[in-house]
């Protein structure tokens, strides 16, 4: 009523006036829920703001956490972003990285390397390895694995490049020194069964020698002859000896040992490298094998060279299956690949040293196999045919003691023990 008699008051019927208050209610309820909805965009753009600036921390920290080298590069080869741990190897930081080309920062050079694996991703789309790249000069390591994965735009063009960069300097040099054990144990091998030849009839030499020399009076002129005789049939024993050396350390040095445990560390040497991405293991250890005695670091190395073989066969990839078991008083593992088999005629020389079907082969390899396998007084059996696989069984005794280790090695059995002796070590 007052807002009428006010109206009225000035001039204006007071039929008008009910429309004008409402427009000016409609008008301030329209001004205030702008206003709030307004506020509402802000809040919700702020948490936008505050979740993506959260996601990208995380993303940064997940990125810069890796310690292998990660970089990105747009299709110029320009660096659009790298993690801490590659920039601190080229001894920068990655504020000052981003920007400048790649090329510049690895190879010096005014233009991409051609051995980059990016040049394939951005043709193809597709993922690429280049791997073993061995570096010689500037900021590069002894040698690294190259992995690129493509990023795409909406309509799936590459438009970047991620690449990943490992370290496998370390890698390259247990292959080195397991090349060098390889072939040390060779000529180990080939030396001790030269020397077993030459020394038998050096022994009959010596002996003859000396009583020829005895038998001669003290200033017959010919004692000097003798003498010489004896003196390099000594000295040739002791270079025997000095040779027979060479093959001491494919003993066994025996303890307790879980043979699950010796293949699982194999199975994480060859994923940290020395697998190729095209090859798949599966592993299917049995629960509960007993403990055996064997010495750790030659059956890994037996180990690693029977998977190590069946990788090489496979070079277009393939499936490896590492099975264990407990067959009476052995334990098998079996090592089964899918890949081309062998012949007869390679199978009748597969435990000979020095041959080998490949170019950087050594041939030492499966004869060094066998020794191990046999000097712990087990066995190793091949089954193959081509087009078939390859499946390899090594059969290590369960034993409870050096002694037995060395009977079966001699006898191949295991010895007789007294029922109260058997129940006192149980």
């Amino acid at each position: 009523m007052l807002a009428i008699g006010v109206t009225a008051a000035r001039g204006v019927p007071w039929v008008l006036a009910m429309p004008l208050a409402g427009v000016a209610a409609a008008l301030l309820v329209g001004i205030a829920i702008g206003w709030l909805f307004g506020r509402a965009q802000r809040i919700l753009a702020a948490q936008k703001r505050r979740e993506i600036a959260k996601s990208k921390q995380q993303l940064r920290a997940i990125f810069d956490g890796i310690t292998d080298g990660l970089i990105i590069v747009d299709r110029d080869f320009t660096v659009m972003a790298v993690n801490k741990a590659e920039a601190a190897f080229l001894g920068s930081t990655p504020q000052e990285l981003v920007g400048k080309p790649c090329y510049e920062i690895y190879c010096r050079g005014d233009r991409a390397c051609e051995s980059c694996p990016a040049h394939e991703t951005f043709a193809t789309g597709k993922p690429v390895l280049v791997s073993k790249i061995e570096h010689r000069s500037g900021y590069h390591r002894t040698g690294v694995d190259v992995y690129t994965f493509p990023v795409k735009d909406e309509d799936g063009r590459t438009v970047q490049a991620i690449q990943y960069i490992k370290d496998v300097t370390d890698r390259l040099k247990l292959q080195s020194q397991l090349r060098e054990v390889e072939q040390m144990t060779g000529i180990g091998h080939m030396a001790a069964n030269v020397a077993h030849e030459i020394r038998n009839p050096l022994i009959a030499v010596g002996g003859f020698a000396r009583q020829l020399h005895e038998g001669l009076d003290a200033d017959d002129p010919r004692r000097e002859f003798t003498s010489i005789i004896l003196e390099e049939v000594t000295r040739l024993e002791q270079i025997l000896r000095e040779q027979l050396t060479l093959e001491r350390h494919l003993q066994p040095v025996l303890a307790p040992v879980e043979v699950n445990r010796i293949l699982k560390d194999v199975w994480k040497l060859l994923s940290h490298g020395m697998l190729s991405s095209r090859v798949r293991l599966i592993g299917d250890l049995a629960d509960g094998l007993p403990v055996t005695m064997g010495d750790t670091n030659q059956l890994k190395q037996a180990f690693l060279n029977v998977i190590s073989n069946a990788i090489q066969s496979m070079p277009d990839g393939g499936r490896i299956e590492i099975s264990t078991e407990q067959s009476g008083q052995m334990i098998v593992v079996t090592v089964r690949d899918n890949g081309p088999g062998i012949s007869k005629e390679i199978m009748d020389k597969l435990f000979v040293p020095f041959f080998t079907t490949r170019k950087a082969g050594s041939g030492l390899g499966m004869p060094v196999t066998l020794r191990i396998v046999e000097n712990h007084g087990g066995n190793i059996s091949v089954d193959s045919a081509p087009g078939e696989g390859t499946p390899v069984r090594i059969s290590i005794p369960i034993v409870r003691s050096a002694p037995e280790v060395e009977h079966r090695v001699l006898y191949g059995d295991s010895p007789e023990v007294p029922n109260d002796e058997t129940a006192g070590r149980r």
